[in-house]
C-alpha cells in the first residue's frame, strides 16, 4: 500500500480518530500474528474469533494504527473508532482503488473462477505487472486486501469474485469498478443460500449490470441461463463456446491425462491458433476460452494468447495429475465440489483414463440445502448409468448416497479409506479424488504419495 496518512483513512471511513494525526500508514491488516510495521490493523469479528482480542498483538507486531468498533484496551498508537470495521475496510478499499488508473477485470460464475483467473493472468501479464486474487480472497474481506497491494505499476487487476449470500457480487463491483467482467457459467454452488438457479444467475450477473455502456461483458454462449439474460445488457459483449454460435471458439480438442489441445478460432483473426493447455479436462477449455475472449478486449494477439496459457502453471488440487512411483496415476481435484462440476470432472476422468481401473474416491457436496441427499444420489446414477468407474468409495454423511446409487464402498472417515486404499490399488490403476473444500480429501491423495505401501 503506498504511504498514506491516518488522517485521511479515518476521514474516508468516516471515524473518529485519536493520537497522532500524521502517522502514515503503508499496509492493511486483519490477522495480528501476519500485521507488520507500518499497517493499520482492522479489528473485525468473525464467526469463531473477535479481532478486538488481538489488538494488543497487533501493535505489538508493528501495527501503526488501529480500527476498531468499540476500544477494549488502551495501546500506544492511534485509534480509529467506527460503527462496522468491515464497511470502514471496504470503503478504505473503494478509495484506494480509485486513486489508480487500472483497468480491473472481474470474474465470477459457479465454477472455474480461480483456473479462469489464473490464466487470465498468465496471459495478460507477458506484457505489463499484473494484480490477482492470490489464494480465496476472493469475498467481501479478501477483495479488499487484494486492492490494498495495487501499484503503479500495475496495469491490470484481475479480481476473483465469489458469492454464498444475495448481494455479494454487487458489493465486490463497488468496491472494486470492474470495466471488464466475466460469468464463467452458471450451476448449483451454494444453491442453499440461493434458493434457485435463477436467484443465483441474478446474483452473478451483477457483474454485468455493474459495467458502463464502455464495459465489457465476457459472456458463456452454451450456458442457457447467461445467454437468457443477455439481450438486456447495455455494454459491451463478447461470447465464447463450444456448442453455440460464439465469437471465441475452440475445435480440434485432444484429451490427455496432464494436458489438452485445441484450435483456438476468432474471426477477426482469420486463422487457428494451437493452444497447448497444460491442465486435463474439457471444461477447463471453457476457462481457456474465457480468459482468451478477455485478453483479446483488452488488445492481446493470438500468439500473445497462446503463449501466455502455455505458461499457466495450474492451481493445486484442481485437475491435478500425480503419478506415483508404483504405476498409479492420481487425479487430485479435492479443491472443492458441487454437482456441476462433480458430473464434468468425473465425466473427463473417465473419458482421459479409458484404458485404465478408475477408482472414483468422492466426498461430501456441501451448501445444497433440501437438494443435498437428491443431488448426491444423482451423482451415483449418473455414474452408474453411464458405467465411468469401475469402483466408487466415499467418506462423509451425505456421500453415502452417491454409493447408494452406484454401488460401491463408504467409509466413515479418510483413515479408513486411507487404508482401504494402500491396501487395495495396484499397478495402473487411475484414482480420481472430488469433495468439497471442508472435507480437505486432499489428506487422502497426501497419505498415498508417501509410498508407505
Amino acid at each position: 500500500m503506498e504511504k498514506t496518512e491516518i488522517s485521511k483513512i479515518a476521514d474516508t471511513i468516516k471515524g473518529h480518530l485519536s493520537g497522532n494525526k500524521k502517522i502514515l500508514i503503508t499496509g492493511v491488516s486483519i490477522d495480528s500474528r501476519t500485521t507488520k510495521k507500518g499497517d493499520i490493523f482492522f479489528a473485525i469479528k468473525g464467526e469463531n474469533l473477535d479481532g478486538h482480542d488481538f489488538v494488543k498483538d497487533a501493535v505489538f507486531n508493528g501495527a501503526a494504527g488501529i480500527v476498531v468498533q468499540s476500544p477494549k484496551s488502551k495501546v500506544r498508537c492511534p485509534v480509529i473508532v467506527i460503527k462496522d470495521t468491515v464497511k470502514g475496510l471496504q470503503d478504505l478499499a473503494k478509495y484506494y482503488r480509485n486513486k489508480f488508473n487500472v483497468k480491473v477485470i472481474g470474474i465470477t460464475g459457479s465454477n472455474g473462477k480461480t483456473t479462469t483467473k489464473d490464466i487470465l493472468r498468465a496471459v495478460l501479464s507477458q506484457k505489463t505487472p499484473v494484480l490477482s486474487t492470490q489464494g480465496n480472497f476472493n469475498n467481501h474481506i479478501g477483495l479488499p486486501l487484494t486492492l490494498f497491494q495495487l501499484e503503479k505499476k500495475h496495469r491490470y487487476c484481475v479480481l476473483e469474485m465469489g458469492t454464498n449470500h444475495k448481494g455479494e457480487i454487487a458489493c465486490l463491483c463497488k468496491i472494486s469498478s470492474p470495466s471488464v467482467g466475466i460469468v464463467t457459467n452458471i450451476g448449483t454452488a451454494h444453491i442453499c443460500n440461493f434458493g434457485s438457479l435463477k436467484n443465483i444467475l441474478k446474483e452473478k450477473t451483477e457483474l454485468f449490470n455493474s459495467l458502463g455502456s464502455n464495459g465489457i461483458a465476457v459472456m458463456n454462449n452454451d450456458d442457457e441461463f447467461i445467454t437468457s439474460f443477455a439481450q438486456n445488457l447495455k455494454c459491451k459483449k463478447i461470447t465464447f463456446g463450444m456448442k453455440n454460435k460464439a465469437d471465441v471458439t475452440a475445435c480440434d480438442i485432444s484429451l490427455k491425462s496432464e494436458s489438452t489441445t485445441f484450435s483456438l478460432q476468432y474471426p477477426p483473426e482469420k486463422r487457428k491458433e494451437k493452444i497447448v493447455l497444460p491442465v486435463a479436462g474439457l471444461f477447463n477449455v471453457y476457462n481457456a476460452l474465457a480468459a482468451a475472449s478477455a485478453a483479446v478486449t483488452l488488445g492481446y494477439s493470438f500468439n500473445e494468447i497462446a503463449a501466455g496459457i502455455r505458461n499457466f502453471v495450474p492451481p493445486v488440487c484442481r485437475m491435478e495429475t500425480i503419478n506415483l512411483k508404483n504405476g498409479i496415476v492420481i487425479v487430485n481435484d479435492s479443491y472443492n465440489a458441487n454437482p456441476t462440476s462433480m458430473r464434468l470432472a468425473i465425466e473427463n476422468f473417465a473419458k482421459i483414463f479409458y484404458n485404465n481401473r478408475k477408482i472414483l474416491v468422492l466426498g461430501d457436496m456441501l451448501e445444497l440445502g433440501e437438494m443435498e441427499i437428491a443431488e448426491h444420489k444423482k451423482i451415483g446414477e449418473f455414474i452408474k448409468t453411464n458405467n465411468y468407474a469401475d469402483n466408487v468409495l466415499t467418506v462423509g454423511d451425505l456421500a453415502k448416497n452417491i454409493t447408494a446409487q452406484s454401488g460401491g464402498v463408504w467409509f466413515e472417515n479418510k483413515n479408513k479409506l486411507s487404508q482401504y486404499l494402500k491396501k487395495n490399488l495396484k499397478y495402473g490403476d487411475a484414482v480420481f479424488f472430488k469433495a468439497s473444500r471442508k472435507i480437505a480429501l486432499e489428506d487422502v491423495v497426501n497419505s498415498l504419495m508417501t509410498n508407505t505401501y
